[in-house]
């Protein structure tokens, strides 16, 4: 993954196949993915997806510096030069900046010796607030080991982070073509979410909801299938194996869970907010996609 990010990030600043690869190799070896053990090098993971940020921020300023001033050179420096001094950085703060993941990881992990309703709630609503962030939530989730009621309660909280960008989306009139990307990645609106941090209150409001609906319907999943969501139907999936009873009743109040009242709430909470906060609007969820 360190590597595509690195690749699509040279794209956008029209950076040549070489260039491409020159930043992806840097994020490679920054984010943490690559390990050295058993005098071999081994993949372990994704790596840390704020260290490769970082990385790949420091490896185009680099590349950008650098690109055409070193004449015949540059094909033989800057290969060696940029990943060394890009990815050495970023092996240097990968310590500290795994941190906040495994603090994250911790606070989370407390809110599981609560109550199950508290504990339901403020889960879902973690998640659907880190959803739009570079955290990775299955990596938060599968290190914290989140099983049963929490990890329902997770999952859920991404798909209240969907349908609240996905309403907001249709509201500024964006195609269904175009918005439909959110039941897959609520990532793409990371720029939109910083540049409009009020966003967080009907994300805190849904996360709520869903956090409820978790409790009441008893969703329950595993570490790995609390960071999906919607994806691949992934969370639904599990939920239904772990419930009781009649299969078709479980079917039908998964739908109620997953889709009916995550859809009904959200539309009511985007359009409260639209009255009552004097700063949300529709055009706060405008997305800009790049035109290549």
């Amino acid at each position: 993954m360190a590597f595509i990010i690195g690749v699509l990030a040279a794209h956008q600043f029209k950076f040549n196949g070489a260039g491409a690869a020159i930043v992806g190799t840097s994020a490679m070896i920054g984010s943490g993915a690559v390990v050295y053990s058993n005098n071999s090098f081994m993949l372990k993971g994704i790596g840390d997806i704020i260290n490769t940020s970082l990385v790949v921020i420091i490896a185009c300023l680099i590349y950008m510096v650098l690109q055409n001033k070193l004449g015949s050179f540059e094909l033989i420096i800057l290969p060696v030069l940029v990943p060394i001094v890009s990815g050495g950085i970023g092996l240097i703060t990968l310590p500290y900046i795994r941190k906040i993941t495994q603090a994250i990881g911790n606070v989370i992990h407390s809110f599981t010796d609560l109550n199950p309703l508290l504990m339901s709630i403020l889960i879902s609503v973690a998640f659907s607030l880190l959803m739009v962030t570079p955290i990775s939530l299955v990596a938060i989730a599968t290190a914290i080991s989140l099983n049963g009621l929490g990890s329902g309660a997770a999952n859920l909280g991404i798909v209240a982070a969907c349908v609240t960008f996905l309403f907001g989306l249709i509201a500024c009139q964006f195609y269904w073509r175009k918005c439909s990307f959110t039941h897959r990645s609520c990532k793409m609106m990371i720029p939109v979410y910083l540049k409009n941090l009020i966003i967080s209150i009907p994300l805190t409001i849904n996360g709520i909801i869903t956090g409820i609906i978790a409790y009441v319907l008893q969703v329950k999943g595993t570490p790995l299938s609390a960071g999906f969501g919607y994806t691949g139907l992934v969370g639904p999936i599990n939920a239904f194996n772990r419930m009781s009873g009649d299969p078709t009743m479980n079917i039908i109040l998964l739908a109620l869970g997953y889709f009916v009242i995550p859809f009904v709430s959200a539309f009511i909470v985007h359009e409260l907010c639209k009255k009552f906060i004097p700063i949300y609007s529709n055009d706060i969820y405008k997305f800009e996609v790049p035109k290549q």
